[in-house]
C-alpha cells in the first residue's frame, strides 16, 4: 500500500529524493535493490540526548554490557512516519543506554515480513495490517519466527483527498466530501477533467505503468464504461503509482460506478499537486495519515460508505475483480521483531512492548518537517524527533527498562543471562516464559499452542485448553502448564489468547471445559442446556435408526457394497477433522452431516435428549449403533417366527432366502457401527495426564482405573476385544475353514450350496477369489484409523503427528493399490477413496498449520468426488447396458491386483437376431443385473448363451433357456 522504489538510474533516484517525506505512499511490490547500510550516515548523526539521561535513567555504568554486543539492525522505511518512528528508537538505545545501532534503509510493503523473519533486520516499528496480511499468520502465528508487539500507538488510513479551500470557492455545496457528489455533475465539473494531468514515465521514457486494464493500462485507470467520446464528463484522480493500495481506487470506482479515472504522475506527483495548491486550484489526490502533505496541507478527505458486512475483506481475497463500495477500514500500526533479535537483546523486550506514540504525537513532529526534506537523513527529522524527546521524558522515560543486575539465581519472569561476563538477571522476552520460583536458566522457549508474551505472561491459542496458572507469589518449584486439546473445540478459548483462568467459553468450566458452570444444566452439542426430561433429540434418535435398518434390508444386494463404502468414507474425513470440518470450510451444518454418518449423538441433538452427564452421557453414545442390532435382530425374529409376513413385502425380497437376505444385511449394519462402536468404547478407556493425575480425556471428572472407572473401563475393553479381535478372528478362521474345504464359491449355484454356505456368502461374495478373506481385514483396518485419530491426531505435537500421518497414508496407499473387489466400478471407488483421504489429510493440516486462506473448494470437492463420480460412472454404465449386451464385460476373477484384472469381452451376436433394442430397453430398466438377464434371456427361447451380470457382483450361471 506504499511506493515501490527501483533505481532505474541515478537521476530517478534524485528525483526520489528531492520529494521523498512527502510524495512517497506505502509500497506493496516486492522489495527493490536498495538494501543499503548507511553506517557511515547514521554515525554522522548528531547525538540529541547528552550523558545525564543515560545517569538518569541508570544505564551510563553499563557501557561494557551494551557496547559488547552486535549492532541492532534497525529497519527505517521511506516515509515520513516511517523514519521518525525509528529516529526516536535510534537515541533511546544510542543516547540513553548505550547500545549500537545501525540504520536499514527499505521500501517497506509486504517484504518487510520476509526480512524479519530471516533475520536481516532485527526491529520495524511501523507496519500496516493491509501489508503484514500475506505473512502475519505464517510467520507470527504458525511458525513464530516473528514476534508482534502490539501497537506502536498511532493509526494509518489511506485516502483521497481535495484542498479544504474548495469550501471557501463553493459554499453553496456543502457536501463536497461525500462520495456521490463526485457524481454530481455541478460538483464533479469542478475537478479536473480526464487526461489533465501528464502521465508519469520510467527512466527509459516509457510510461509507468501498462498492460492490466483492472490497475493501470498505458498510465491510468479508466473504467469499462468509459468513452473517449465522454471525456468531458469524467474527473481524474492523481496518483504517484498504481503500487499505492493497488486495485483498491479502481474497484471502488466500479462498485459505486463514479465518473472518474485515474492517472499515475510517477515521482513528479507531489511536484504537480503542490503547484496546483499553491495556484488554488481544485484537484483529487490520493494521499495517506501519517505524512508531512496531510499534516501541512490542509485537505478534506472524501467520505465513503462504512465498511459494517466485510466488504473489504471480499475485495482482499479477490482485488483485480471484486467491485468494492466501502471505505479502507482505519488501520492499526503495530510493531515487530525478529526471534534473533529477542534471544540476543533479551532485555529490549522491554522497551519495544511500551514505545508508544500518540496520533498526536506523530503528527506533531510531522507538522515541524519542511516541505521539502530530501532524504531519510535529513536534519529535519532529527531535529523534530529531537525536540519531542526533550519535552516529553515524561513519555518515554518509562520505556526505559531497568538496567541489569549481578545475580546469581532471577525470579519468575526473568532469565539468568551471561553476558559479557556478567551474570544478569533479564525479563523474559516475548516467545518466552520462566514460572520457575528461582532459576539459574535462560528464559524457556514457548509452550506449543500457547503464546508467551513476555515475563511470566502466557496465554492460550484458539480451542485448547490451560491449567491454572497460580499468583506468581504462590508458585513453588519449577511450574509447567498442562496443555491439552480440547475434546470440544467451542468450549475451550473459543477467539484465541485466553488466559488461564479464563480459558473455557463462558457458559462451561472444569477440567478441559467440558462441563457446565451450571450445575442444574447439561452439557449437549456444545451448549449448556436445561434438561427436566427426554428431549424431541431423544425420541429421534430412537426412532431414526429403525427407518435406515428399514433401508438397509430394502437396498437391492448389487448396491450393499458400494453404500458401505460411501459411509466408510464419510466416516473416516470426519475423524480427519476431528469432527470440527465447519471451522475449516465455514459451514457448521457440515458437521452435523458427519455426525450422521458416525452416529455422533453428542453433534447431533439440537436439545438436551435426555438429563445425564458424564460416563451416563458417554454410554448413551452407544445408543445409535446398538439399535440397529436392535432392529435388525427384531426383524429377523419377526419373518423368523412369522413366515406369513412375507407375503406383505415386496415381490424382490419376498422370494429371496430370508436368512441370506439377513445376512447380508448384518454385513453392510455392521460395518456401518463398527467405527462408532470403536470411538465410542475408547472415549471409555482414553486417559491423559492433568496436574499429575491421570484422567478421562472426555471425562476428566474421573480418575482413570479408580473404583469409579473400573465398570466403564471393563465394559469398553469387553466391546473393543469383541469387536478388534474375537469377531474378525472368528470370521477369518471361518473363511479359512471353507476354503480348504472348497465351500467357497463366487457363482451361485443354489443346488451346489448347503444353507449354511448360503449365510457365509455375503463375507466373501463382493471380492475375488484371491481376496476372500478381504471382510475380516477391512475390519482391523478400520479398527487401526479409529485408534489411529484418537489417540495421535488430538495430540498436536510433532512426536505423534508424524506417525499419524505416516500410519494413515500407509493404510491409503495400501487401498489404493491393493484392490480386492470383483467389481469394477467399485475397484475405481475404493481407489478415489484412497486417494481422496491423503489429499483431505494434508488440506486439513494445511488449514491448521500453513494456510493464510481456508482451502474450502478444494475440501468441499473432495467430500463428493468419490460419490459424484461413482455415480457418473454407475449412470454411464446403465445407460450403456444393450452395448454390454452386445460386447459385454466381466471382471476376470482369477486373482492378482486391481491393477492386474482384466476384462474379457464375450460376443452375443445371435442376441441381436432374437430381440430387438425396443423389446430389450425397458426390461434393462427396470429389472436388477441378476433378473435382467433373466428376463432378457426368456426373450430369446432355445439359445444357449454365457450371459452376464451387470451391475452386481454375482455371475449368472450358464445353461438351456427355453
Amino acid at each position: 500500500m506504499r511506493k515501490s522504489l527501483v533505481w532505474a538510474s541515478p537521476l530517478a533516484k534524485a528525483i526520489f529524493l528531492l520529494f521523498a517525506s512527502s510524495s512517497l505512499a506505502r509500497p506493496t511490490a516486492l522489495p527493490s535493490d536498495l538494501d543499503a547500510d548507511f553506517e557511515g550516515q547514521t554515525n554522522n548523526i548528531t547525538s540529541c540526548l547528552d550523558s545525564s539521561y543515560a545517569v538518569k535513567h541508570g544505564w551510563a555504568s553499563f557501557s561494557n554490557f551494551t557496547q559488547g554486543k552486535r549492532e541492532i539492525e534497525l529497519e527505517v522505511d521511506w516515509w515520513d512516519s516511517g523514519i521518525m518512528a525509528p529516529q526516536i528508537m535510534y537515541y533511546l538505545l544510542t543516547d540513553v543506554m548505550g547500545y549500537k545501532v545501525d540504520f536499514k534503509v527499505y521500501d517497506g510493503g509486504s517484504s518487510t515480513g520476509r526480512r524479519l523473519n530471516y533475520g536481516t533486520v532485527d526491529l520495524v516499528l511501523e507496519l500496516w495490517q493491509s501489508d503484514a496480511s500475506s505473512w502475519y499468520q505464517q510467520y507470527i502465528q504458525l511458525d513464530s519466527t516473528v514476534l508482534s508487539y502490539g501497537s506502536i500507538g498511532y493509526s494509518g488510513r489511506v485516502g483521497l483527498y481535495f484542498p479544504s479551500y474548495m469550501w471557501d470557492q463553493h459554499p453553496e455545496y456543502n457536501w463536497l466530501d461525500y462520495f456521490k457528489a463526485l457524481n454530481y455533475s455541478g460538483i464533479q465539473n469542478l475537478f479536473p477533467r480526464a487526461g489533465t494531468a501528464p502521465v508519469g514515465t520510467k527512466s527509459d521514457g516509457t510510461v509507468i505503468c501498462d498492460g492490466d486494464v483492472t490497475l493501470c493500462s498505458n498510465g491510468t485507470y479508466k473504467p469499462a464504461w468509459y468513452k473517449p467520446a465522454d471525456n468531458n464528463y469524467f474527473a481524474e484522480i492523481w496518483c504517484n503509482r498504481p503500487t499505492n493500495t493497488p486495485y483498491y481506487f479502481q474497484r471502488l470506482i466500479d462498485g459505486l460506478k463514479l465518473n472518474l479515472t485515474m492517472v499515475f504522475l510517477s515521482d513528479n506527483g507531489f511536484s504537480y499537486m503542490a503547484d496546483a495548491y499553491s495556484k488554488k486550484q481544485p484537484f483529487l489526490y490520493y494521499n495517506w495519515r501519517p505524512t508531512v502533505t496531510v499534516s501541512q496541507f490542509n485537505f478534506t478527505r472524501m467520505i465513503f460508505p462504512d465498511d459494517v458486512l466485510g466488504d473489504f475483506k471480499l475485495f482482499q481475497a479477490n482485488p483485480s475483480t471484486y467491485p468494492l463500495t466501502t471505505d479502507i477500514p482505519v488501520e492499526t500500526l503495530f510493531k515487530a521483531t525478529s526471534t534473533r533479535f529477542s534471544k540476543d537483546f533479551p532485555e529490549l523486550s522491554y522497551l519495544v512492548s511500551k514505545f508508544l506514540l500518540s496520533d498526536r504525537d506523530i503528527k506533531s513532529m510531522l507538522a515541524k518537517l519542511g516541505p521539502n526534506v530530501a532524504a531519510w537523513s535529513d536534519p529535519s527529522y532529527a531535529d523534530a524527533t529531537c525536540t519531542w524527546l526533550k519535552q516529553n521524558e515524561d513519555i518515554w522515560g518509562t520505556w526505559i527498562p531497568p538496567p541489569p543486575q549481578i545475580f546469581t539465581k532471577c525470579p519468575i519472569g526473568t532469565g539468568r543471562y551471561l553476558v559479557n561476563s556478567l551474570w544478569v538477571c533479564i525479563a523474559c522476552p516475548v516467545g518466552t516464559y520462566n514460572l520457575n520460583e528461582t532459576t539459574s536458566q535462560q528464559c524457556t522457549d514457548c509452550l506449543a499452542n500457547a503464546n508467551c508474551l513476555g515475563g511470566a505472561i502466557m496465554t492460550i491459542s484458539a480451542n485448547h485448553w490451560m491449567s491454572e496458572i497460580p499468583a506468581l507469589e504462590n508458585i513453588t518449584g519449577d511450574y509447567i502448564p498442562d496443555i491439552h486439546d480440547c475434546p470440544y473445540k467451542k468450549q475451550c478459548c473459543p477467539n484465541g489468547n485466553c488466559t488461564s483462568d479464563k480459558v473455557c467459553a463462558d457458559e462451561f468450566g472444569g477440567p478441559l471445559c467440558v462441563e457446565c458452570k451450571d450445575s442444574e444444566m447439561f452439557a449437549w452439542n456444545q451448549k449448556c442446556l436445561n434438561c427436566s426430561g427426554p428431549g424431541v433429540s431423544f425420541f429421534l434418535t430412537l426412532f431414526m435408526p429403525l427407518l435406515v435398518t428399514i433401508g438397509i434390508l430394502y437396498l437391492p444386494s448389487f448396491h450393499a457394497s458400494e453404500m458401505e463404502q460411501f459411509c466408510f468414507y464419510y466416516q473416516v474425513v470426519n475423524l480427519i477433522f476431528s469432527g470440527g470440518i465447519g471451522e475449516v470450510i465455514g459451514w457448521d451444518g457440515m458437521n452435523t452431516i458427519l455426525a450422521l454418518f458416525s452416529l455422533d449423538i453428542e453433534a447431533l441433538v439440537f436439545d438436551c435428549p435426555l438429563p445425564i452427564k458424564g460416563v451416563a452421557k458417554h454410554f448413551f453414545r452407544f445408543a445409535l449403533p446398538l439399535l440397529f442390532v436392535s432392529y435388525f435382530l427384531f426383524f429377523y425374529a419377526l419373518v423368523t417366527l412369522f413366515p406369513s409376513l412375507k407375503a406383505y413385502l415386496p415381490q424382490r425380497i419376498a422370494k429371496q432366502n430370508m436368512n441370506v437376505l439377513f445376512s447380508r444385511a448384518f454385513v453392510l449394519v455392521f460395518n456401518f457401527i463398527f467405527m462408532p462402536l470403536v470411538e465410542a468404547s475408547l472415549v471409555l478407556v482414553e486417559c491423559v495426564d492433568i496436574e499429575h493425575h491421570s484422567v478421562l480425556y472426555k471425562i476428566p471428572s474421573i480418575e482413570c482405573y479408580s473404583q469409579q472407572h473400573a465398570g466403564p473401563a471393563a465394559f469398553a475393553y469387553i466391546v473393543l476385544i469383541i469387536l478388534l479381535f474375537i469377531y474378525p478372528a472368528g470370521l477369518l478362521s471361518t473363511l479359512l475353514f471353507l476354503r480348504t474345504k472348497g465351500r467357497i464359491l463366487h457363482h451361485h449355484s443354489d443346488e451346489t450350496h448347503n444353507p449354511m454356505d448360503r449365510i457365509i456368502e455375503p463375507f466373501y461374495i463382493s471380492y475375488r477369489p484371491s481376496y476372500f478373506f478381504m471382510e475380516a481385514v477391512q475390519v482391523w483396518e478400520r479398527a487401526i484409523i479409529v485408534l489411529c485419530f484418537t489417540y495421535l491426531h488430538h495430540a498436536g505435537d510433532e512426536a505423534t503427528s508424524v506417525p499419524y500421518l505416516g500410519i494413515f497414508i500407509t493404510i491409503c496407499l495400501i487401498r489404493i493399490y491393493i484392490q480386492p473387489f470383483k467389481n469394477e466400478s467399485l475397484l475405481y471407488l475404493s481407489r478415489e477413496i484412497g486417494i481422496s483421504f491423503i489429499a483431505l489429510l494434508f488440506l486439513n493440516q494445511y488449514a491448521n498449520h500453513v494456510g493464510q486462506q481456508k482451502p474450502t473448494v478444494f475440501i468441499l470437492f473432495l467430500m463428493v468426488f468419490p460419490v459424484v463420480n461413482h455415480l457418473l460412472r454407475w449412470a454411464a454404465m446403465t445407460y450403456r447396458l444393450p452395448g454390454h449386451l452386445d460386447g459385454g464385460s466381466e471382471m476376470d476373477v482369477g486373482g492378482g491386483s486391481g491393477a492386474d484384472a482384466s476384462i474379457k469381452n464375450k460376443s452375443n451376436a445371435s442376441l441381436r437376431k432374437s430381440a430387438s433394442d425396443a423389446e430389450l430397453v425397458p426390461v434393462l430398466q427396470r429389472q436388477n443385473s441378476r433378473d435382467l438377464l433373466r428376463a432378457v434371456t426368456k426373450n430369446v427361447g432355445g439359445v444357449q448363451y454365457n450371459a452376464v451380470s451387470l451391475g452386481t457382483n454375482l455371475p449368472i450361471k450358464t445353461g438351456n433357456i427355453e
